[in-house]
């Protein structure tokens, strides 16, 4: 059965709160609750054959498709239409303030798709950290089942893993593929005036003594849900600047080292033999002993009961 909504009136842009109003059936996982700055993703696996006016957003709005996509689809957009059949693994873009049309129906009734929103802060405060480009020198046309970028299709799949399976980079991973994100998307899908488009360099490593303050706030912060913004902070250095340095000075993206930071501490904590296996998760930022067990294992080689 095909459901149709028809569009509340809108006197202003939808915040990605407001949108989920408009959308003919319910997500199973978002990001809205975990923190995650200037992106919202949600995911269902189960969404049933639509027709909906999708009033304008305040953000830029991508879904993915999944394996399972439909058998025939009319999407219309300002001037942009498409009437054939879905393509699993591709990309639908629309750009912020326009209205848009989603009519698909499928094989079982059922398809299943990813929604992605960046913010229009988020994407201009990359465009002018990662390029030094004016947000107004450039914009992202519409774009339906577009599979030409692999790397964009890569990393917003990491982001719907990310939601999905509550990954221990949690908050910091997030923050860091979605800049990455932006800087593929400004690069592979956007129209962009004037010559300018390569990456704007910030040094090649980051200085002793931020480096050193960055670590210490890790350590006394392990526990917390830490940010991409809290440890660019700590260094004085924008985030975009800051994750690619970080990661050129210690070998890794900043999302990775906090997790072998928890595994270090755990190793410490078991080998005092003084907290259960849940608690020591909890107590090095794990999110429970599941995400502990994963990463033990694959960074030490055994499991934290073995270990013990």
């Amino acid at each position: 059965m095909t459901r149709t909504v028809q569009p509340l009136k809108s006197l202003h842009p939808l915040t990605p709160d407001d949108r989920l109003r408009h959308v003919p059936y319910a997500f199973r996982h978002t990001s809205a609750t975990l923190g995650w700055n200037g992106l919202r993703v949600e995911y269902n696996t189960r969404q049933p054959a639509s027709d909906f006016v999708h009033p304008p957003l305040e953000c830029l709005m991508l879904v993915l498709t999944g394996e399972i996509f439909p058998e025939r689809a009319d999407h219309r957009c300002d001037d942009a239409r498409y009437s054939g059949d879905g393509l699993p693994h591709a990309v639908n873009l629309l750009p912020p303030g326009v209205e848009s049309r989603w009519r698909w129906r499928n094989t079982g009734d059922l398809t299943d798709s990813t929604h992605y929103q960046l913010s229009p802060a988020l994407v201009a405060k990359v465009a002018e950290q990662a390029f030094d480009l004016d947000p107004a020198r450039f914009h992202f046309p519409v774009r339906y089942y577009d599979q030409s970028s692999p790397e964009v299709i890569a990393t917003l799949t990491a982001l719907r893993r990310e939601l999905v399976t509550g990954g221990p980079g949690g908050r910091l991973c997030a923050e860091s593929l979605a800049n990455v994100l932006v800087v593929q998307l400004i690069r592979q899908m956007s129209n962009r005036q004037g010559s300018g488009g390569g990456i704007r360099e910030a040094g090649g490593r980051l200085p002793r003594h931020a480096l050193r303050a960055v670590e210490e706030y890790i350590h006394a912060h392990l526990d917390q849900n830490i940010s991409l913004a809290d440890l660019a902070d700590v260094a004085h250095l924008s985030e975009f600047h800051f994750a690619r340095l970080f990661k050129q000075t210690t070998g890794l993206p900043p999302y990775q080292f906090v997790i072998h930071q928890r595994v270090e501490r755990a190793k410490r904590l078991i080998a005092a033999r003084q907290l259960s296996l849940v608690q020591i998760a909890i107590a090095v930022g794990f999110s429970d002993q599941s995400q502990l067990n994963r990463h033990f294992k694959r960074l030490v080689g055994v499991t934290p009961r073995r270990f013990a």
